[in-house]
């Protein structure tokens, strides 16, 4: 399948990677991280060279990882450095593939092309998702779904109102604006409703939820698949930072071509230090995310049969999508690019 390969893309939130050895499939490739003694984070490929069972279902030594079929250890660069038959002599082949990774910002990130390639720089900054001045919650869930269908509904902001009606919906969408601009890369899509009634979302944080509000959802795309979105309210005709303001985190990571993981987060600028609020926070998440767009997802994805491209289907195509549309041809361009060095 074609992917973007020169990136780095999330594998897993710090905290899952641990003493405990943690197995995830990316880009079609069986990964297994886990933290070496000393709190190193390491990826090796999770399937034993010699009888293939899965690495993971084995204890670590060390810093090594036993295979629970016949032994044999590998390190945190997939190298075997115990035999514990015959003569204990290592075969030449008997190795993992390894993986260059990065832990920044809480996130585990995975360089998933060329090792000579790899370019730390290249990480998107998300230093607020540390900043002491915001609220921030977190999440992950696997999907079952091409991870484009999962862009492409995150840059759609037209399904909240009716997919998350009853967290994000709006009676005045019907006056809605909504603006696609395109810089370089990355692709914006901006949805205004100006003296909107609060949407239900914010309707128990503002002292009169009768009143009406300026409301915006921004969506900010950065290839291969994160997304940034700006949501709020504010007095109308106020400043966007006077109001309830929030940043959303979305990264999608391919697992298969009809799987991806999908990490999360949510900052806000309101009830920084509240463990009931970060609690419904969650289970906005959980219902926003795990109730309403992964069945709908999931779906969708299913009735697509083999395709993974709605175009290829022959998709109506609404105003709506103009963000979609690009954030796949920029993308198909840039893999286009790496595999045969094709400039336009």
């Amino acid at each position: 399948m074609n992917y973007l390969r020169n990136i780095w893309y999330a594998a897993a939130w710090s905290e899952e990677v641990n003493r405990t050895p943690l197995a995830r499939d990316l880009l079609e490739k069986p990964v297994l991280m886990f933290r070496e003694v000393d709190g190193t984070p390491v990826a090796i490929g999770n399937r034993c060279s010699h009888r293939f069972a899965p690495l993971s279902q084995g204890p670590l030594v060390g810093n090594a990882i036993q295979c629970p079929y016949h032994g044999l250890r590998y390190d945190g660069t997939g190298t075997c450095v115990h035999n514990p038959h015959g003569n204990g002599e290592i075969p030449n082949a008997a190795r993992v593939p390894s993986y260059i990774i990065e832990e920044r910002h809480g996130l585990i990130w995975l360089w998933a092309g060329d090792p000579e390639k790899s370019d730390s720089t290249l990480i998107p900054d998300l230093s607020h998702l540390e900043n002491p001045m915001l609220g921030t919650v977190r999440g992950y869930m696997d999907m079952k779904a091409h991870y484009q269908l999962g862009v492409d509904n995150l840059i759609d902001l037209s399904h909240t109102q009716f997919v998350h009606g009853d967290i994000l919906g709006s009676d005045n969408y019907h006056s809605s604006s909504v603006e696609v601009i395109q810089h370089g890369e990355t692709v914006l899509v901006k949805l205004s409703i100006p003296n909107s009634d609060v949407p239900p979302i914010y309707q128990r944080h503002i002292s009169n939820p009768k009143e009406k509000v300026d409301y915006w959802l921004d969506a900010v795309w950065s290839p291969p698949a994160m997304v940034i979105n700006d949501v709020g309210v504010s007095a109308p005709g106020a400043p966007r930072d006077s109001g309830i303001r929030s940043k959303g985190l979305h990264l999608l990571t391919p697992a298969s071509e009809r799987s991806a993981h999908y990490f999360f987060a949510h900052s806000r600028n309101t009830k920084i230090n509240d463990p009931d609020f970060d609690e419904q926070i969650r289970e906005w998440h959980r219902v926003g995310f795990g109730q309403q767009d992964k069945p709908i997802i999931e779906a969708s994805a299913a009735m697509m049969g083999n395709e993974v491209d709605p175009m290829k289907l022959g998709a109506v195509l609404l105003p709506t999508d103009g963000g979609a549309l690009r954030s796949r041809r920029i993308l198909a361009k840039l893999i286009d690019t790496e595999r045969n060095g094709v400039v336009e």
